[in-house]
């Protein structure tokens, strides 16, 4: 199964999840930065950090999952890409990683398991994929307190309900929310995805005391009325899609 970008195509068959619309959205808001070490969590079968190879020229990525079938495709699609030296994919879980690596990061990427308290289906690597029993955000804001440079930016995208919870835990650990981006299907429909932009306390030279007034918030609609894809996601996305 072939997914096919502006810079790249991939297969999405083995991997545990299947290229969705948020892969796409995360990748396309992340900063304007130039960030010489990537770490992409949970990367699948390897989409964002193509595109992070594809956005950031002169980046190195590094991607990893705990799915043997995804790091295994993930792999192959990064042999296939012209950004190959740019690339690597590592089976291995968060928290072993942040503790066997010594390397820091200006940019870490994740779209993480969203589904915290919902019936399991019977695939494990779905589940994996799927549920924050194998990648909680506990595990992701401790395991990002220690691999981000000290100028670095943790961006994730997460369900509207589940991305308050992450707010609350990041706040608690010293984790600062700079920027959140309400994703809308419609201008009419209810708030679907949100993505955040996270850096580390001490980034941050003067810390006001209320951490939501240094929040910058927008609003992003993806599609018209009659379903058309408004001019603005066209104008997100176009870098990477077709």
């Amino acid at each position: 199964m072939e997914f096919q970008c502006k810079e790249f195509s991939l297969n999405h068959s083995k991997s545990s999840m299947k290229i969705g619309t948020d892969a796409i959205l995360l990748s396309s808001l992340t900063p304007t930065i130039n960030p010489k070490n990537i770490l992409d969590i949970g990367t699948g079968c390897g989409i964002i950090a193509l595109c992070m190879a594809q956005k950031y020229s002169l980046s190195q990525v590094t991607a990893i999952d705990i799915d043997y079938n995804s790091i295994l495709e993930a792999c192959l699609n990064f042999e296939n890409s012209k950004f190959s030296s740019r690339l690597i994919a590592k089976q291995i879980d968060l928290l072993s990683f942040s503790k066997e690596t010594s390397d820091k990061f200006d940019l870490i990427v994740s779209n993480p398991p969203f589904f915290i308290s919902s019936l399991k289906g019977p695939s494990l690597s779905r589940n994996q994929a799927r549920h924050t029993s194998s990648l909680t955000y506990e595990n992701i804001i401790h395991s990002a307190s220690k691999l981000l440079s000290k100028k670095g930016v943790l961006c994730i995208i997460l369900p509207k309900k589940e991305s308050e919870i992450f707010i609350e835990i990041a706040n608690v650990n010293s984790l600062i929310i700079i920027k959140k981006i309400n994703i809308y299907s419609k201008s009419n429909k209810e708030c679907e995805r949100v993505v955040l932009h996270i850096i580390l306390q001490q980034s941050i030279e003067k810390i006001i005391q209320d951490k939501s007034s240094k929040i910058e918030a927008s609003i992003i609609t993806l599609r018209n009325f009659d379903n058309t894809p408004t001019k603005e996601y066209l104008n997100l996305i176009k870098d990477f899609l077709l």
